[in-house]
């Protein structure tokens, strides 16, 4: 597989679009109509970051969010100690006390994290990278292919 290239693609536009998904189903569409897809780029233009406010970090959700990741590494130390603990340490349960254990430590930290922080906004986000418009560069040598199948569209 090639390296990915640091630099924008070369070519010719062959539209410009709204919307991720109207470029993705216009390169499916040539996709369907067998053209090389993979000489194709998805250019985004005028690119923003979007930050949306999904709520306040309150104590629970802190201790909430402590807590899952406590429990996905408790289930994660508690698999290594059963896979290499022997044959005992899969009958003996050593899934659930590294659960149990990991979700109490999760908390304890999620809410040591929040009182370390508590100068700080707490406001949880999710950011998003969006364009303002989308356009799909094609080679100019297969130009001509790719608009005589999207005028079948």
């Amino acid at each position: 597989m090639a390296k990915p290239s640091m630099q924008l693609p070369g070519g010719e536009v062959l539209g410009s679009y709204r919307t991720h998904d109207e470029a993705n189903g216009t390169v499916q569409f040539l996709a369907q109509h067998g053209f090389p897809v993979a000489s194709l780029s998805i250019v985004g233009t005028d690119v923003r970051i979007v930050e949306q406010v999904t709520g306040m970090l309150t104590w629970a959700a802190a201790a909430g969010r402590g807590a899952l990741t406590g429990a996905w590494m408790g289930l994660f130390v508690g698999l290594l100690l059963a896979l290499f603990g022997g044959n005992e340490s899969l009958t003996s349960g050593a899934l659930l006390p590294g659960i149990v254990i990991g979700v109490g430590f999760g908390m304890l930290w999620g809410i040591l994290v929040k009182a370390l922080g508590r100068k700080k906004a707490s406001v949880m986000l999710r950011p998003q990278v969006i364009a303002g418009t989308y356009e799909i560069v094609c080679p100019p040598a297969r130009v001509n292919e790719a608009r005589e199948i999207l005028s079948r569209r």
